[in-house]
C-alpha cells in the first residue's frame, strides 16, 4: 500500500522487466513527440485554430491524454500516485520560468526532467531516503533557482 502510494524505498526494487519496459515505453513516447510535432504544438498552442487547419483534434487529444497515461504508468512504481503530478509538472514550471519559445521550454523541461531524477536517485541512495519524494525535492529546487534564474534573465519569472 504504501509503495504504491509514495513509490518504492529504493530505486533497486524495480525489476529488470519494470526497467526495459520503462525504457521501451520511454523511447516511444519520444518518437510519438517528434514525429507529431508540429500538430501537438498546434493543438496546444490554439486548439481551434489546429481545428480550422485540417488538424484531427480530438485524435490528438486522445493521443497527448494516452502518451500522459504511459507517462504517469512508468512513474507509479518509482514515484507513487501521491507524487506523480509534482513530477510531470515541476520540469514545465521550471522551463517557463526561462524560456518563452514552446520548443525550448519542452526541450529544457525533459533535460530538467531527466536531470532532476537522476540527481533525485543519486542522493536517494546515497542519504538513505525514499525515491520518489527525494525527486520530488530536487525538482522543487530546480524550480526555485529557474524563478531566480528568469528573474535574473528577464524571463517570464520577471
Amino acid at each position: 500500500m504504501c509503495a504504491t502510494l509514495f513509490g518504492s524505498t529504493s530505486i533497486l526494487t524495480l525489476t529488470a522487466g519494470e526497467l526495459w519496459l520503462s525504457v521501451g515505453l520511454s523511447a516511444a513516447v519520444i518518437a510519438v513527440f517528434v514525429l507529431f510535432y508540429n500538430k501537438i504544438f498546434a493543438l496546444t498552442f490554439d486548439e481551434e485554430f489546429a481545428a480550422a487547419t485540417g488538424v484531427k483534434t480530438g485524435a490528438y487529444n486522445l493521443a497527448t491524454a494516452a502518451v500522459i497515461a504511459v507517462i504517469i504508468v512508468l512513474a507509479m512504481n518509482l514515484v507513487g500516485s501521491l507524487l506523480i503530478s509534482a513530477l510531470v509538472i515541476f520540469p514545465a514550471l521550471s522551463a517557463m520560468r526561462v524560456f518563452r519559445s514552446f520548443r525550448s521550454v519542452t526541450v529544457c523541461a525533459a533535460v530538467l526532467s531527466v536531470l532532476c531524477t537522476v540527481l533525485g536517485i543519486l542522493l536517494s541512495i546515497l542519504k538513505g531516503t525514499p525515491v520518489g519524494s527525494t525527486i520530488v525535492a530536487v525538482d522543487i529546487a530546480a524550480f526555485a533557482l529557474s524563478v531566480i534564474a528568469g528573474k535574473l534573465t528577464g524571463g517570464v519569472g520577471k
